[in-house]
């Protein structure tokens, strides 16, 4: 027989409720913060992500909640999408909404499987990853952004599907180079011969070494970005630090696209275009340097005292002038 409450009882179990729910409302006030902070840091912690195209496992970085507008990093050759940290945070820093990043390696790069053939390093392959990327997010009109070899992927992919970006950023990078019409049958030779022997880079004994090796080719690198660029850049083997990369990544892609069939693609472009260059690489010298008069709603910027390598070697100032473009709308 259950036994009848007194209502002495009675009052005892209510100030004990009253107490319980007085201190779960405490704790819950007082918790409530950190969680959300907690949240917000987890939530821009970079995470590996990975799809399968073209017969190849490809790696990506990703940031942020994939539910947002998406912004894509394409790096350049023999880099990988680490590279972007200091310029990505450099852009969150001066108010870009930034919710969604993601950041590819290329086929033969970071983490991303090489090709059993030392000829699936074409444009066209390249281009075929960051198309697999995409069709991966399956996303609606992006914001793309690509350094070099990057960058000519990013200008391919918006000249073949015009409307399917919304805005494009260049980095010292207006298409891949043009090859003549007496090039192409020696072009053709050299990838259907192949290469009997290909050059392994030294390995180094330390992540500072490796990064004084960029620094050796790269000058204007800053030490910081050079140590970022090798800690994600390599492996550790034997002990010693190897790169990620494909060594046959070093010699010159077999690519054959004449200077009209670029000149096409930049034709059918749609988006507003930013296209930065640095002062010290001479890249408006190059062959290239013409085809910035071709681009359709451009923006053409230098970047004082950068060479090459802007995003490495100026993210402050590049996100200087990138800012104002992205908050466009």
């Amino acid at each position: 027989m259950r036994k009848k409450a007194t209502k002495k009882t009675i009052k005892k179990a209510a100030k004990k409720t009253n107490s319980a729910k007085a201190s779960g409302r405490k704790s819950k006030t007082s918790h409530k913060p950190k969680v959300r902070s907690a949240k917000t840091a987890t939530s821009w912690e970079p995470r590996r992500r990975h799809f399968v195209h073209d017969g190849l496992k490809m790696h990506y970085w990703e940031w942020g909640d994939p539910q947002e507008e998406t912004y894509v990093f394409v790096h350049g050759v023999r880099d990988q999408g680490r590279s972007w940290d200091h310029f990505l945070h450099a852009l969150l820093d001066r108010g870009v909404p930034i919710k969604h990043a993601v950041a590819l390696d290329l086929r033969g790069h970071g983490d991303s499987e090489w090709p059993t053939t030392s000829r699936g390093y074409q444009h066209e392959d390249f281009l075929t990853d960051l198309a697999g990327l995409l069709k991966h997010l399956d996303k609606g009109p992006l914001t793309i952004i690509g350094h070099s070899l990057g960058g000519s992927m990013c200008l391919l992919y918006a000249g073949t599907f015009p409307d399917r970006v919304k805005r494009m950023v260049l980095l010292e990078s207006l298409g891949p180079f043009a090859r003549a019409d007496d090039e192409v049958p020696v072009i053709m030779a050299e990838r259907l011969k192949g290469r009997d022997y290909i050059e392994i880079p030294f390995p180094h004994e330390t992540l500072e070494a490796a990064a004084k090796a960029i620094q050796k080719t790269f000058p204007l690198i800053p030490d910081r970005a050079a140590l970022h660029m090798a800690r994600h850049g390599t492996n550790i083997k034997g002990g010693r630090y190897r790169w990620k990369h494909d060594p046959i990544l070093r010699y010159r892609t077999t690519t054959a696209m004449s200077e009209g069939q670029i000149e096409a693609f930049i034709r059918r472009l749609k988006c507003p275009i930013l296209f930065v260059y640095g002062t010290e690489s001479d890249f408006m010298k190059s062959v290239r340097g013409h085809r910035a008069q071709l681009f359709p709603n451009a923006q053409i910027v230098p970047i004082e005292g950068a060479g090459h390598h802007i995003p490495h070697e100026k993210p402050e100032e590049l996100a200087d002038v990138v800012v104002p473009f992205l908050l466009q709308g």
